[in-house]
């Protein structure tokens, strides 16, 4: 059965399939040889991959979700200026109130502990700005339908 074979037994190929089987009868794909149990042991080296097979590595900008939720300085109790979901040329405060990968819980101030008025963004997508944008950009501050202010 080809998913048993161990990393390690890959390498070698004088080793005969019964022992590939034993190797790997541990059940950890045979990782606790003598050799150790690094996966540095199989010595696979993308530079060389690359260059042997005349291809190029995908450019960090292709994995921006990635980076995004993993760079993303948002914090919960931070506050936004975020387009309003019904007026998207208006823009209201929102504070986060949780972070999922690039994902952001927002609530909307003037909502005070109302989850019902929670809605989720993606910062990849989203029209977001620090507090103070909208002022400097002549945009229009209004609060969204439903807030208590």
């Amino acid at each position: 059965m080809e998913s048993s074979l161990s990393a390690s037994s890959m390498q070698d190929p004088s080793s005969s399939p019964l022992e590939k089987q034993q190797s790997s009868a541990s059940g950890n794909g045979g990782l606790d040889s003598e050799e150790g149990s690094s996966l540095e042991e199989i010595g696979f080296n993308w530079g060389e991959y690359l260059e042997e097979t005349g291809t190029n590595a995908a450019p960090h900008t292709s994995f921006k979700h990635v980076e995004i939720s993993l760079q993303s300085n948002f914090q919960p109790g931070m506050k936004l200026e975020v387009a309003n979901k019904n007026n998207p040329d208006t823009y209201w405060v929102a504070t986060v109130i949780t972070t999922c990968g690039q994902l952001l819980l927002l609530r909307y101030c003037g909502y005070g502990e109302d989850r019902r008025a929670d809605f989720w963004c993606d910062v990849v997508i989203a029209d977001l700005h620090p507090v103070g944008w909208c002022t400097q950009n002549n945009k229009a501050l209004m609060p969204p339908d439903g807030s208590t202010l």
